[in-house]
């Protein structure tokens, strides 16, 4: 039994409830035309080489893995279908609902992301803004609407998605921005709940690289666990729990000095009290990080992306050697693009780590690895693009042994995408 006491689907339902509710006596609404209704369909083939999947319980890095001998395994699927609905209540008040199926999910179909957002029209060089409900912190540089896509490449960095899978948040958030000239400063801070598990992929799996998302309902599978870990943790992970009952916060401040320049710094803290647990081994896990990211457009059809990533997950009761677990972590990337006519060419760089602190002779959770990721985005119309992607993934994790694999691991995968819209 999952404990929580307002799930996000109940969250959703609320949601759509209070928007029928108040919208007929509000002038300007839109709540059900094409102009709020947004789908995606991403045909996907793909073939990998290397350990299994983490989808498929193993500790690969991507979201496809090799066959069962380690060459290469070619699948051909639908990656994802979403709908998004965007009502639009007045001048003031909208919302945001997407529903998700990815393949191999918990549930075929289920809640992504789902809130409220109030944003009224400025009056002077100062603005204002809040969301509230189910939905990702302002982390990535590398999403879009709709539905938390990915802008130009098939798969996402490390650090994006681990955002993807283990930090979405069921909470309030509000932002302040105000124009200084050509500058602007911008301050957004968020309360939430819902998202105790955070921490748990990254210690028992470490880093991936893939662009699947977590739902309100869903689940991620543990690779093989050490016999330690096996008796204190469940082999899947609840991205979106309320465990321990205590509010967690996030900052994030950003500055724009003009329109090609832009930096960040974001602080998240969920506030685990780490010795939560539900009856079928869910904790909630202690896991705060520092993150810092940029844009820079140093030309009209090039952009250069830059994030990095510190932070800190614990979990468990004191022992003889430190908690149950104890890991820092840590991950950058660089990426740069450039439109060329309908095409876009992008290229990235990805380095990432996990540092265990304790019980390392029984369970060690130490990693260490690096990416390259080549791609190719062509917009086919106004409603379809295609896009190959190439990416090399080497890296280096002791509890690799646990499934009898070498600890040292390079996999990889080679993948084009259809993503048809409307």
């Amino acid at each position: 039994m999952r404990l929580a006491a307002l799930t996000p689907l109940s969250l959703a339902w609320a949601l759509v409830a209070q928007i029928a509710w108040v919208s007929p006596a509000w002038a300007q609404a839109d709540i059900l035309s094409p102009d709020t209704l947004h789908g995606l369909v991403d045909l996907r083939l793909s073939a990998a080489d290397g350990e299994p999947a983490f989808t498929d319980g193993g500790y690969g890095k991507a979201r496809y893995g090799g066959d069962a001998r380690g060459g290469y395994r070619a699948r051909l699927q639908v990656a994802e279908a979403a709908l998004e609905w965007r009502p639009r209540l007045n001048w003031a008040w909208s919302a945001v609902v997407d529903v998700t199926a990815q393949p191999g999910q918990e549930h075929p179909v289920d809640l992504s992301q789902a809130y409220v957002v109030f944003k009224p029209v400025p009056r002077s060089d100062t603005r204002f803004q809040a969301r509230f409900g189910l939905f990702y912190p302002p982390i990535s540089l590398e999403h879009d609407a709709p539905v938390w896509g990915v802008t130009d490449t098939i798969t996402p960095s490390a650090i994006n998605s681990w955002v993807g899978e283990e930090v979405k948040v069921v909470g309030a958030e509000a932002q302040v921005s105000r124009d200084f000239g050509e500058q602007q400063l911008s301050l957004t801070g968020g309360v939430f709940g819902y998202d105790d598990t955070a921490g748990t992929l990254l210690t028992y799996r470490g880093w991936a690289m893939h662009d699947l998302k977590s739902t309100a309902n869903g689940s991620f599978p543990l690779p093989p666990l050490s016999p330690f870990a096996a008796m204190v943790q469940a082999t899947d992970s609840y991205s979106q729990l309320e465990i321990d009952h205590r509010t967690g916060w996030y900052l994030r401040g950003e500055w724009r000095p003009s329109d090609a320049f832009a930096v960040h710094v974001f602080h998240y803290d969920n506030r685990g009290d780490k010795v939560g647990v539900t009856p079928d081994l869910q904790w909630a896990w202690a896991t705060r990080f520092t993150e810092v990211g940029a844009r820079l457009d140093p030309a009209p059809h090039t952009r250069v992306l830059a994030q990095a990533m510190v932070g800190r997950t614990e979990m468990g009761f004191p022992t003889g050697d430190g908690l149950f677990a104890d890991v820092s972590f840590h991950a950058a990337y660089a990426l740069v693009s450039h439109d060329v006519g309908r095409a876009t060419l992008t290229g990235r760089i990805d380095g990432f780590d996990v540092v265990d602190h304790s019980l390392t002779t029984i369970d060690n959770n130490d990693e260490h690895g690096w990416a390259l990721t080549g791609a190719w985005r062509l917009a086919l119309s106004k409603h379809a693009d295609l896009r190959l992607e190439a990416m090399k993934i080497w890296s280096s994790r002791p509890s690799r042994a646990t499934a009898a694999e070498p600890a040292a691991q390079a996999q990889t995968v080679l993948q084009s995408s259809l993503r048809l819209s409307f």
